[in-house]
């Protein structure tokens, strides 16, 4: 193959990366600091810039341009053609302005999430849902999905992923987990050292800062900044942002919520060097991304040598002293909770199957939004004997349908599963891990996740990559196990 024609091949894409990134930077912009007033503008101008990228995406050269690398027989230039032609399969069957009127639809949405999360009222927000709900119809119609629609949308994040695999592989979990929450809901030790304890904004940041530094990730390429929903964004091949958010009397909300985005940020940074600018240097799925932030947050940052290295954090910033088998017992308390984002690691993936069950039915059309509120109740009553009677601690408490993120949810509870899988994995490689943790040094954890993930890009798709590296299919019983050994051993 010329190389002139890979050379028009990458420049394409670095245009549709930098467009891609300069839309990200907007939407940071709207989380962190842009003034409400601005948000009708900022609509348009998203609007705008998706318009600039649809026609990038649907350009007339792509089909030459993939002829070509489908020819070449290398296998990195391969898994290059698959995941253009991926993309190009996607967006090619859209209507030329259907992807701006569905940003600037989602950017105006969020504004109109944030108004009805202040003054606790869905109905604010329903109108914009609806209008949401009702593109994504749409888009699963231009598809065509076989099956049923949501699973259009579920390709979109974890490819291959079926509704009807992810249900029985739900059923399943929650038979696992219901008994094993109830278990340790009547057994758990009451001790506690965290509550009644207040931190600071400015304590819990540079506490966050000096974790974030631990871990491995560069300030040089990045930063910390706070917003409503805590979120990490790429606005560069050297430029990943994280944000988390800080409440007084909750430190492990804002802790983990910065943890789970370094996470996130870590395998951003680390994407292969050598293909930045194209398809290749992303992840390789959803739910393999979540993985590395699941990783960090819960499986490191939730045992007990993290809470000896934690502990030393805290009181080199305050000067107090927390046991830490005490801290250790706060990090990993069992609670039937609300919020999603706050849930221990036995409750949060039925929060999951919460939101899959009712996001499927609204996109397969068995669901009207106005029922939302109702149906959460019922859902969450179903699975974990709760109900809210607020919607800013029920329907109204995530961010991801505002913008269009139906579909995503799943890929957490995957991560969750990724994340184990791929422990079970760097412990029988690396010696011991417990006492680097306690210590603080990550970067033999951070090298291995750096060269059997994050530096493979998206070269292999998330099944093939997790049975390159563990000689399995992704799996569930690594998760069960590593719940079964922590609360229960």
């Amino acid at each position: 193959m010329p190389s002139t024609m890979i050379d028009q091949i990458k420049s394409k894409e670095q245009n549709i990366k930098d467009l891609e990134h300069i839309q990200a930077l907007l939407a940071w912009d709207q989380e962190t600091g842009m003034p409400p007033a601005a948000s009708e503008d900022r609509a348009r101008q998203m609007g705008m810039i998706q318009d600039l990228l649809s026609t990038q995406l649907q350009d007339d050269h792509w089909e030459q341009w993939l002829s070509a690398l489908e020819k070449t027989g290398e296998a990195e230039t391969g898994a290059w053609y698959r995941l253009l032609k991926r993309r190009y399969d996607e967006n090619r069957v859209l209507p030329p302005d259907f992807m701006s009127r569905f940003v600037e639809e989602t950017s105006r949405a969020r504004d109109s999430w944030l108004k009805a999360r202040e003054e606790d009222d869905f109905k604010l927000f329903s109108p914009s849902l609806n209008s949401i709900v009702d593109l994504l119809k749409e888009r699963c119609e231009y598809i065509s999905c076989k099956t049923e629609p949501y699973d259009a949308l579920l390709d979109l994040y974890e490819p291959g992923m079926k509704a009807a695999n992810l249900e029985s592989l739900f059923d399943d979990l929650q038979k696992e987990l219901t008994p094993l929450l109830n278990h340790v809901l009547e057994h758990q030790d009451s001790g506690t050292v965290l509550a009644g304890r207040k931190f600071n904004s400015r304590i819990q940041r540079r506490i966050s800062l000096k974790v974030l530094q631990d871990m491995g990730y560069s300030f040089e390429a990045g930063r910390l900044d706070l917003s409503v929903h805590p979120f990490t964004t790429t606005l560069g091949s050297r430029d990943i942002r994280v944000t988390s958010s800080f409440v007084e009397d909750d430190f492990i909300s804002g802790l983990t919520s910065t943890i789970h985005e370094g996470g996130h940020g870590l395998y951003e940074q680390n994407l292969p060097a050598s293909w930045h600018g194209t398809k290749v240097a992303d992840a390789c799925s959803h739910g393999f991304h979540e993985s590395q932030s699941r990783l960090w947050e819960n499986v490191i940052g939730r045992s007990r040598p993290f809470s000896r290295y934690l502990s030393r954090i805290i009181q080199a910033e305050t000067g107090e002293t927390l046991d830490p088998d005490l801290l250790y017992q706060d990090l990993n308390r069992v609670d039937r909770g609300l919020i999603r984002v706050d849930a221990d690691e036995l409750s949060y993936n039925l929060h999951i199957i919460l939101r899959f069950r009712l996001e499927r039915g609204l996109v397969n059309g068995d669901i009207r939004v106005e029922d939302l509120p109702g149906l959460w109740n019922d859902e969450l009553k179903a699975l974990l004997g709760i109900e809210s009677s607020s919607d800013r601690t029920g329907v109204l408490q995530d961010i991801h349908w505002s913008c269009g993120d139906m579909g995503y949810f799943p890929t957490y509870t995957l991560g969750n599963l990724y994340a184990s899988q791929l422990w079970d994995q760097l412990t029988s490689e690396i010696n011991h891990v417990d006492q680097q943790i306690e210590s603080g040094n990550f970067s033999e954890i951070l090298n291995w996740l750096v060269e059997k993930v994050h530096s493979r890009g998206a070269l292999l798709p998330s099944a093939e990559l997790m049975k390159s590296l563990t000689g399995r299919e992704p799996e569930a019983s690594p998760f069960i196990a590593y719940l079964r050994n922590k609360y229960l051993v």
